[in-house]
């Protein structure tokens, strides 16, 4: 009997964190759409990406020293893409996706960096930043209406 309590004490500890994983369909859509966010940054795709803020947003970007509007959210963008004998790349790394109702909020980490055009290696890591995420639904749609971003601490 003491080793069916056991058992079953640890199949409920690791199913724990597989259920926590798991995103509702709201947390889900705007999960997927951080990654379009960080698609649009490395195609370069400046137009694509402002279409993901609100009007309205305003945040606190880790290259700006003052809070920013829509208007200058996408001015980093294009600098990434200035040598042609690099590409700008990146890894995400989901850390809370977090639903209340009409507004879902993101925290994760990207590691950013250059590739050689002509090999596809790392020739530069650039940063390892946090990034922070308000997205509220309007309509059938979901916008950013306010974030922040900071250099990751080191441990």
């Amino acid at each position: 009997m003491r080793s069916v309590a056991v058992a079953t004490l640890l199949s409920l500890c690791f199913s724990l964190p597989a259920l926590s994983a798991e995103l509702t369909e709201a947390e889900q859509a705007v999960w997927d759409l951080e990654e379009a966010y960080w698609q649009y940054v490395k195609n370069n795709d400046v137009g694509g990406y402002r279409t993901l803020w609100d009007e309205r947003f305003v945040g606190w970007p880790v290259f700006s020293k003052k809070p920013v509007g829509k208007e200058n959210i996408a001015d980093w963008i294009p600098p990434l893409h200035e040598d042609p004998t690099e590409t700008y790349d990146y890894e995400l790394t989901r850390e809370a996706v977090r639903s209340f109702g009409e507004v879902v909020v993101v925290h994760y980490l990207v590691r950013d960096f250059l590739r050689s055009a002509s090999t596809g290696e790392v020739v530069r890591q650039l940063d390892v930043d946090r990034i922070t995420h308000t997205w509220q639904r309007k309509g059938n749609s979901w916008r950013i209406i306010t974030g922040m971003s900071s250099a990751q601490a080191s441990k």
